[in-house]
């Protein structure tokens, strides 16, 4: 409901005159598009943000990729706290599990110590694009595009307020590719892991004198290990795949130098993995780099964080669950612990949850728009459901029809499709009840 109320706020706030320029053509079901995908950090358009909205419009959307990265729950509690409040037991579950993260005792400053982490990394990233802004469109609007771009980056939205090519045009400037690059990995890890990390890195200089990295690693939480080894192998398969399938691909990046081959690849594969930037034309690529990037879309960045997709962890737990099925093994254990089977459960839930809404999304558009043909469909389906905002092409020639299937996607992608069922859904008044067991064939 918080996201709800921030999307139709949104869409009000951009319909408004004093926040479209003269020549907008954008009616309000393109705006209440645009909301929802500021507001689920998405990316995706009807219209064009550069020529729709001016510079107050794009303050509101700042704002809302802001609120909708962060969560309006995260901004509202932490300024709770700082107002010396303290929270429920209710509202502390409640809050937990919008933020994915099981800390209930600090929960108040945990929100806090987002805000701040969040301000810091913005600002820095703000402050290294001015050096490619600034010269380029002038003070004013370089300061400002800054902003937005780091804004936009960190929140792993894909908006920019440029044009309407995103970064084609810069394919090869580093100081962008490269703070752009490391925003969207920062934003979408998740804040656990941030904290985790930095924690774990004061304790390590302290009791080694930075001498004893092995320790460093074993004292990072599980979880923490699991993230940034499951990004760290998304991003490498993906820069690997896509430099095998366009490397001499004239249309993208066969003209390229080697090293800019490769920032290109880096930079696609993690703006793929839910950010929505791009520094190639999607239409122009190889059928199979869009399968690559499908798969890169649905697996998705760390939970907790500003990402969107499956979730990494989510992903290498289905397949450690399967893994376990074949060896006929009866635990699942990573980094010398065992994974509860609750938590087994609910991975392989989500994932098939995941799956069977992007089944009947992609299915609904193919309905509605059969010409545009299925991967290409599929392509922009799993872009909105993961949140990731790239598209080939087609969402502004879409029918009405797939642009409201569309922004359901994102909407259930931001929040979770679990989430979503389960909050129409009717708790059961029944007990639990087991009968006696049966076969049943299967494989």
């Amino acid at each position: 409901m918080s996201f709800l109320l921030v999307i139709l706020t949104g869409s009000v706030l951009l319909t408004l005159p004093i926040c479209q320029t003269a020549n907008s053509q954008a009616t309000y079901l393109d705006n209440l598009f645009i909301s929802v995908s500021a507001v689920c950090v998405t990316g995706l358009w009807t219209e064009s943000i550069y020529d729709s909205y001016n510079i107050l419009g794009q303050i509101v959307m700042v704002i809302l990729i802001q609120t909708g990265g962060l969560g309006l729950m995260t901004i509202v509690g932490s300024i709770y706290h700082s107002m010396g409040q303290s929270f429920g037991l209710k509202n502390q579950i409640a809050m937990g599990e919008a933020i994915n993260s099981s800390e209930r005792t600090h929960l108040g400053s945990f929100l806090s110590r987002i805000i701040k982490y969040t301000a810091v990394i913005e600002s820095t990233g703000a402050l290294l694009l001015t050096f490619f802004f600034v010269p380029l469109l002038g003070f004013k609007k370089g300061i400002w595009n800054s902003i937005f771009t780091a804004v936009s980056a960190f929140c792993n939205a894909g908006f920019d307020a440029i044009g309407n090519n995103s970064f084609v045009d810069y394919q090869t400037v580093p100081i962008l590719n490269w703070t752009v690059m490391a925003l969207i990995v920062l934003g979408g890890i998740g804040f656990s892991v941030w904290f985790d990390v930095a924690q774990q890195w004061g304790h390590f200089r302290n009791k080694t004198n930075g001498r004893n990295i092995k320790f460093y690693i074993q004292h990072l939480m599980p979880h923490t290990k699991l993230v940034l080894i499951m990004t760290g192998t998304v991003i490498l398969s993906g820069v690997i795949l896509f430099l095998m399938a366009e490397w001499n691909n004239s249309s993208t990046i066969g003209n390229l130098s080697v090293g800019n081959k490769i920032m290109t690849a880096f930079f696609q594969t993690i703006t793929m993995r839910t950010a929505g930037f791009s520094t190639v034309d999607y239409t122009l690529v190889k059928p199979v780099s869009l399968l690559v990037f499908v798969c890169t879309m649905f697996i998705g960045g760390g939970p907790g964080g500003t990402a969107g997709g499956l979730k990494v962890t989510t992903f290498a737990l289905t397949i450690l669950l399967a893994v376990r099925e074949v060896r006929q093994t009866k635990y699942v254990n990573f980094a010398h612990r065992t994974v509860p089977d609750a938590i087994m459960r609910s991975a392989f839930t989500i994932a098939l949850m995941y799956i069977l809404t992007l089944l009947i999304g992609s299915g609904l558009l193919l309905t509605f728009d059969p010409e545009a043909g299925y991967l290409k469909l599929l392509f922009e389906a799993i872009s909105a459901l993961a949140t990731v905002g790239v598209s080939a092409g087609l969402t502004p020639t879409l029918s009405i029809a797939s642009h409201w299937i569309l922004m359901l996607l994102m909407y259930m992608g931001r929040i979770g499709p679990m989430t979503m069922i389960m909050s129409l859904g009717k708790k059961s008044k029944t007990y639990d009840v087991r009968y006696s067991e049966t076969d049943i064939i299967i494989g």
